[in-house]
């Protein structure tokens, strides 16, 4: 089996007709014919049935052309990122992230990849962790910035950063600010979170299973920005990982780590499914791997609590 021979029934199953083909690929139909039925033969399937109007794929030629499709664009991949490798990193590299680490990772991101690498160009899309899963299973992005990736996408995650989880509330000018508050207390809290698809919401259901804790979830907001505005607005409480104060945020909060036990998320780089190795990517998942390493280590990006926003 070669690449001219899947090459060539490719094009016969997607034109319908040899004659098509023929056109289409400049060469002869008895040549196209030869090498379709060399194919069949070392398949030992029928791949085609010629009818009046042209061709129909057997069910064995479904089957094959749905692989030989897959092997084509991975030629063509490799292909590319061989010959990438004597070129300036370039091109489109998109990238899915949850909102909270977008709010804080993505404006420091496009600064530093539109300085060091002027001619790639970085999109961002942020939504809910929920969201941003489906989005991964549906290989709609080159890179997915997740938490608790899928077991099959654990192969080659890069860890990326970690996010304690806090209690956001309004300012309670009898209490010291940033004080920190016990996983049971939080039951006697009206909570606004989001719904149950998403990484957090998940993660406090589990321990609240685990320790016997009924969280009073008063509303569903499936929305990061309407979350905030209820908190800083209308004196109400919500729960969010941070790895630093959103920038959207103005107002004063009260940012209160919780602990027995302390709650954190984990999130991971993972590429898209069947997208090649190429220098643009590599070169934003070195981007990314760097701010994680900046993040983690300044005090400065660690979540604070403001009186005077």
């Amino acid at each position: 089996m070669d690449i001219k021979q899947i090459l060539y029934f490719k094009a016969v199953a997607d034109s319908g007709s040899f004659a098509r083909a023929s056109d289409r690929l400049h060469i002869s139909q008895p040549a196209i014919s030869a090498q379709i039925g060399q194919l069949e033969a070392e398949l030992n399937a029928e791949l085609l049935v010629r009818h009046a109007r042209g061709v129909r794929l057997t069910a064995a030629g479904s089957i094959f052309l749905e692989h030989g499709r897959d092997i084509l664009a991975r030629i063509e991949q490799a292909r590319a990122a061989v010959a990438e490798l004597d070129r300036e990193v370039s091109g489109s590299v998109t990238i899915a992230m949850i909102t909270t680490i977008a709010n804080v990772v993505a404006p420091v991101l496009l600064e530093r990849a539109k300085r060091l690498y002027p001619k790639l160009d970085v999109r961002i899309f942020e939504a809910l962790s929920g969201e941003v899963s489906a989005w991964h299973a549906g290989s709609r992005f080159d890179l997915s910035i997740l938490y608790l990736p899928e077991r099959h996408t654990m192969d080659g995650a890069i860890p990326f950063l970690k996010e304690q989880l806090y209690l956001l509330g309004p300012i309670d000018g009898k209490r010291e600010l940033g004080r920190p508050i016990d996983f049971a207390d939080l039951s006697a809290i009206p909570l606004h979170h989001t719904s149950r698809i998403h990484a957090c919401r998940l993660l406090l259901d589990s321990m609240s299973n685990e320790r016997r804790v009924d969280l009073n979830i008063v509303a569903e907001i499936d929305s990061i920005t309407l979350l905030y505005e209820f908190v800083a607005s209308r004196s109400a409480y919500s729960i969010f990982p941070c790895i630093g104060e959103p920038p959207l945020f103005q107002r004063a909060v009260d940012y209160r780590p919780i602990i027995n036990p302390s709650l954190a998320l984990q999130s991971y780089i993972v590429r898209g499914a069947n997208r090649p190795t190429c220098k643009s990517i590599n070169a934003v998942i070195e981007l990314l791997s760097g701010l994680a390493e900046e993040f983690t280590a300044d005090i400065t990006h660690m979540p604070r609590c403001r009186a005077d926003a």
